[in-house]
């Protein structure tokens, strides 16, 4: 018997689990180190800070942990201007900064926990995006799939955030406009298709923007399956499936370019 899922209570027990599993330590009177419940790639516990700023704002930060990490598993974004290229654009759609490594965005206090949320995302974005970047190339999943909507005449715009209805931004990768009975189409991608917190956290984003469009629109997921060692895992397809969300592996992309192409 087909078991089904609901996404908006699915979303509901990502938020609640999340809110619970998340621990606040003061490390200094003015920082708070902020363990959040996801591993990174050695399976640790990602950590943020909140460092108290004499101006009253509060800035987020990674600490250099994300680059850093990269770079312990071989993949050097700096040596690669192409690498670097991507990497900035895609903080920068998250509103997040960097200098010397450091991931970081400084705010007003009372926009605190958009400001979490949105580094948290970048952080997971980009593991996600590099994880399986070979040494020796420089393209990247979501630039295969940009050069992809690309040759085939899609016109996808990169990098588009909406507000969701918990009051939190939550951006797809790619937006396709849809014009009358042609629906809008929102693209999310994994390139590491076997990690079900960050399925999950794909598929809050989708929850949580659905009941904020006014028209149409049809959601799906690029998963990469270009890599032997790193098989997708059968939930994740079933999760995104079974809460109408469309799964586009890599291999198969061209069965979808007519309906992406209207």
């Amino acid at each position: 018997m087909k078991n089904s899922l609901n996404a908006q209570e699915l979303s509901e027990e990502y938020f609640t689990w999340y809110k619970e599993n998340t621990e606040y330590k003061n490390i200094e009177s003015n920082i708070i180190q902020i363990d959040l419940p996801f591993m990174d790639n050695f399976s640790d516990e990602i950590s943020i800070y909140a460092i108290g700023l004499n101006d009253g704002r509060i800035k987020l930060t990674d600490d250099g942990w994300t680059i850093n990490n990269l770079e312990d598993m071989g993949v050097n974004i700096k040596r690669s201007k192409t690498r670097r290229k991507i990497f900035s654009h895609q903080i920068k759609a998250y509103g997040v900064s960097d200098i010397d490594d450091e991931l970081y965005i400084i705010v007003s206090a009372t926009r605190f926990a958009e400001a979490k949320h949105r580094l948290l995302q970048a952080i997971l974005f980009i593991n996600d995006m590099f994880m399986l970047a070979s040494k020796n190339t420089n393209t990247l999943f979501f630039e295969d799939i940009a050069l992809f909507f690309e040759a085939n005449k899609i016109r996808a715009v990169k990098n588009v955030s909406y507000l969701g209805k918990s009051g939190l931004s939550h951006k797809f990768e790619f937006s396709i406009p849809g014009f009358k009975e042609i629906p809008t189409r929102l693209i999310k991608t994994m390139s590491y298709a076997n990690n079900p917190m960050f399925a999950k956290s794909i598929l809050t984003d989708v929850e949580q923007t659905k009941p904020l469009l006014n028209d149409p629109s049809v959601f799906y997921v690029f998963l990469n399956d270009t890599d032997d060692n790193h098989k997708i895992n059968p939930d994740i397809i079933t999760l995104f499936n079974q809460n109408d969300v469309k799964t586009v592996l890599y291999s198969e992309r061209n069965t979808v370019i007519n309906e992406l192409a209207k």
